[in-house]
């Protein structure tokens, strides 16, 4: 790849542009996604008004009455944002304690300075399948190489993000945990799992965390861990921990009829709220269990559902706690685990210990099956103690706020299926397609992702991978261009069933072509043809143009199922700079992983 080609487009003068070819000509993969990571540290810290030095350089910060403790690194692997939020909270309250602190994203962290740590804190959330961030790989695979030294000077402890209805859930801290204990590290505080709603237990942990790092260095402080300012506000402000009650405005089925989909566009009313949200963006959404499937739980147990229960959202009666506060569907591993652990059933103890065999298990079940399979005499406080603690469903947000303003957009796709001889459904997507209706009020938040966000420079080409409900951030994405003065090509790749029932905003799109805001689109519908057609079959087959458009600084983004289409985009992707290319496998793959650290290819999978 000639370098030079990726700044045709950029926001610089020529003489900028030769100056940058010069300089930069010549270097390989790692010295780039070194650089990549020292810039964006410098771009985030800017925009967030820290200093350089305790961002990027790892430079002592100045901090007024300085408690004497060793510095403490701050290192965090982040998918959409989330861990770097926490870690950025972590260092603001670290030095409002007076502890010298630096934080660093994984990738552009140096491994050669793991000698020199004494204090370390890891925040990392797992992505896909148990797998670490792609900016978090190279530091993973290095500690778990035959190159990793020797930690045992080193005292640590992990803050690991997940989400419990996935059976890794948070593996990748579980791994960081693990390795860094193998290589000699003293856990100074107990990893902490966070599930999707993840706000009190980082917040528990970060306190626990400073507080024994002042210990272990002898210091008595009157300091106390206080919020950190971007959690001190004026009046009101909505967020995980104060919830917004947005009214549904607008619920249109897109779907047409004889589809075998139902895909609904829904409009938020956000007036008043004053949250603010950016493409790229998801909106938590919390649902809520459907009264057939309580009335059915509460006869399975011989509970009327007038017992009055204690809560994590205080005293409530059983029916409406099981209603509002805990999940009955689907069947979860912690739940499973719970309820193992109560009933003492060898049979499902076996199951929890064979991965695929849970795997199986869990697929298509829900409480009531578990009750009904394994039945026990339970109060209701050891019933809710067994629950899984409703959680929100995230959503890629379909609008951009320049466009609707105080509202917010969703595509939601409703799951509906048949399992075990019984009709069952998606917990929040039916309970927004079948028991709200327009003026009804849902509970909501904003969740901010800054690793899936347009180019900073409007003019740079954008390539959209978005079958089904995953086109819904792309609808934002051509509403922000459509507003912006200038505005580079972009090129969509649209995949469902059919074409005369799931084309999803079609006429938006063709509206996008014919306004110039949309260059490009292909299209895949897989049913409309004996053979099966995908939006990777579209992509190899125009594999020479899209070659080029990565060549010319096109950033390329994926939205959508994880578990198979994310792959197969990524292999196909792959494919085509391979073969376009004239080069390897292997430094196709490199070229790939380039421009996931420069940020130029961003996935969105679920």
């Amino acid at each position: 790849m000639e370098l030079k080609k990726g700044l045709n487009r950029g926001p610089f003068n020529d003489e900028q542009a030769y100056k940058l070819n010069v300089a930069l000509n010549g270097l390989d993969s790692g010295q780039l996604q070194w650089l990549s990571g020292y810039f964006e540290g410098l771009i985030q810290t800017s925009l967030n008004k820290t200093t350089v030095e305790s961002l990027s350089l790892g430079s002592d910060p100045n901090v007024d009455g300085e408690l004497k403790t060793e510095k403490v690194h701050i290192l965090f692997g982040s998918h959409t944002g989330n861990s770097e939020g926490l870690a950025k909270d972590l260092h603001a309250r670290a030095k409002e304690m007076g502890i010298d602190a630096v934080i660093f994203d994984m990738a552009s962290f140096k491994t050669r300075e793991l000698k020199g740590i004494n204090k370390l804190a890891v925040i990392v959330s797992t992505h896909g399948l148990g797998e670490p961030p792609v900016q978090a790989e190279d530091f993973y695979n290095y500690l778990h190489s035959k190159k990793a030294p020797n930690l045992d000077h080193v005292q640590y402890s992990v803050l690991a993000l997940g989400d419990s209805s996935y059976l890794d859930f948070c593996q990748t801290g579980k791994d960081f945990d693990s390795i860094l204990e193998k290589l000699g590290a003293q856990r100074v505080v107990p990893r902490q799992d966070c599930d999707v709603d993840y706000s009190d237990d980082a917040e528990t942990w970060q306190k626990k965390f400073l507080t024994t790092i002042i210990e272990t260095n002898g210091q008595n402080t009157t300091a106390q861990v206080q919020d950190t300012p971007s959690n001190q506000v004026k009046g009101i402000e909505y967020s995980r921990k104060n919830l917004f009650e947005a009214t549904i405005l607008e619920k249109i089925n897109l779907n047409g009829k004889g589809s075998s989909k139902e895909t609904i566009h829904l409009e938020l009313d956000l007036e008043g709220s004053g949250i603010k949200y950016e493409p790229g963006d998801a909106l938590g959404v919390y649902g809520a269990n459907s009264p057939t499937l309580v009335r059915s739980v509460l006869e399975s147990t011989n509970l009327s559902g007038k017992e009055e229960v204690e809560t994590h959202e205080g005293i409530k009666t059983l029916y409406d706690a099981l209603t509002y506060d805990y999940e009955l569907t689907p069947l979860s591993k912690t739940t499973l685990s719970g309820y193992s652990e109560l009933t003492g059933n060898n049979g499902l103890k076996k199951i929890l210990e064979d991965k695929n065999a849970l795997q199986e298990y869990l697929s298509g079940r829900d409480f009531l099956d578990l009750i009904s399979e394994v039945p026990i005499t339970l109060t209701s406080n050891e019933l809710i103690s067994v629950l899984r603690k409703n959680t929100p469903r995230m959503y890629s947000i379909a609008s951009a706020q320049d466009v609707v303003d105080e509202e917010v957009h969703l595509l939601v796709s409703v799951v509906r299926y048949n399992a075990l001889g019984r009709n069952k459904e998606g917990h929040c997507s039916s309970t927004l397609a079948d028991r709200l209706e327009i003026g009804d009020k849902v509970k909501v938040f904003v969740d901010k992702n800054t690793r899936f966000k347009l180019p900073q420079n409007p003019e740079a080409p954008i390539i959209m991978v978005g079958p089904g409900t995953g086109v819904a951030p792309f609808r934002a994405f051509m509403q922000q261009r459509e507003v912006l003065d200038k505005k580079g090509p972009s090129w969509l790749f649209f995949g469902d069933r059919n074409f005369t029932t799931d084309f999803l905003y079609q006429t938006e799109w063709q509206q996008y072509m014919k306004e110039g805001v949309l260059t490009k689109a292909d299209v895949a519908f897989s049913r409309d043809q004996e053979q099966k057609h995908y939006v990777q079959h579209r992509m190899l087959e125009n594999g020479k143009e899209l070659f080029e458009w990565l060549e010319n600084g096109a950033h390329f983004y994926v939205c959508g199922d994880a578990q198979k289409m994310a792959k197969d985009v990524d292999i196909a992707l792959k494919q085509i700079i391979q073969q376009q290319g004239g080069i390897t496998i292997e430094k196709a793959e490199e070229y790939v992983k380039n421009l996931q650290i420069t940020n130029r290819y961003q996935a969105d999978i679920y």
